[in-house]
């Protein structure tokens, strides 16, 4: 089962799934964010016509990927799911520095993970709404992982195993992905629970090959953002390599923006359904591949499932 902000569905439920997008982001230091920072009602006025154009699209369920002391709002997703049809889930866990809250650096994984298996059990706040996966990012320095964001990896693992659900951990760079994996290794985490974000920042695709022989998931999630040729060389080589069953497509797309004035500039969501699927077809690339990028594998990816004992 698959958990949503508005109750429990199945996998088959989930339809063609946008596994990495936002609908609400605020950059404010330190988890000093809170909702007096923007109008919720605001927020829906300017976010629903795009969520509606996206289920008209065809699309049936949003990931969205804001962690908390970003503007992660549980509420106001669900409102924003009943409005608009679309099925969405929200997450558990936290980013990276600096947008982190003071505390977080005092904390051992253990209590970490506390804190996040009790919003997966009882719901984030007083909401009652439950996450449906893990939301981490993991910062490096020379491709090693700092210790923060280390402490933050192994509450993930902790929270998955005990709870099922999977980890999204927005990545940059094969170095880092490579020293997650060395971490998975050493705490006997099933790496096919672990979903790699922004998997398209390395070029080196000697990196992807070895994360997905682990078991990882690939996700190529900053569709839109540059030329549309780029993304297809990327995933026909990965094709190629073996790979489809663990690809995962996406376009970290979106957001209200607080503090900038309507919310700024929103970057659509419909941009692979209007654009980047009729260009693979142009392509040569079959509906039964994009059916695998965009249902089979995101299905797999998201299911709950706890550790085998």
């Amino acid at each position: 089962m698959i958990q949503t902000v508005l109750g429990e569905i199945s996998k088959e439920e989930l339809g063609i799934v946008l596994p990495h997008e936002h609908i609400l982001v605020g950059f404010i230091e330190n988890g000093k964010l809170t909702k007096d920072d923007y109008d919720s009602e605001e927020v829906i006025r300017v976010m629903l016509p795009y969520l509606q154009e996206l289920a008209a699209a065809g699309c049936s369920t949003l990931v969205e990927c804001t962690p908390e002391f970003l503007g992660r709002d549980p509420q106001l997703l669900a409102e924003l799911s009943r409005l608009s049809g679309l099925h969405i889930i929200t997450n558990t866990g936290y980013y990276q520095s600096p947008y982190l809250a003071p505390f977080v650096y005092n904390m051992n994984p253990e209590d970490l993970a506390g804190i996040w298996i009790k919003e997966a059990l009882e719901g984030i706040g007083g909401s009652g709404i439950k996450p449906g996966f893990i939301k981490i990012a993991l910062s490096n320095k020379n491709g090693r992982i700092s210790p923060i964001q280390q402490a933050i990896l192994k509450a993930a693992l902790l929270t998955s195993n005990e709870t099922g659900l999977p980890i999204q951990a927005h990545t940059i760079g094969g170095e880092t992905i490579m020293h997650a994996l060395e971490i998975l290794t050493i705490e006997n985490f099933d790496p096919s629970r672990f979903i790699w974000v922004h998997a398209d920042s390395e070029s080196d695709l000697v990196y992807h090959k070895n994360a997905a022989l682990a078991g990882m998931w690939i996700e190529v999630d900053s569709i839109g953002y540059r030329p549309f040729e780029e993304h297809y060389e990327m995933l026909k080589k990965l094709i190629e390599m073996g790979l489809l069953n663990q690809l995962l497509i996406s376009q970290d797309a979106g957001w209200y923006n607080v503090g900038a004035k309507n919310g700024g500039k929103i970057k659509s969501f419909t941009t692979i359904f209007e654009s980047f699927i009729p260009f693979l077809k142009e392509k040569g690339i079959s509906q039964s591949i994009i059916d695998q990028l965009m249902i089979v594998n995101p299905a797999k990816a998201l299911d709950n499932r706890k550790k085998a004992v």
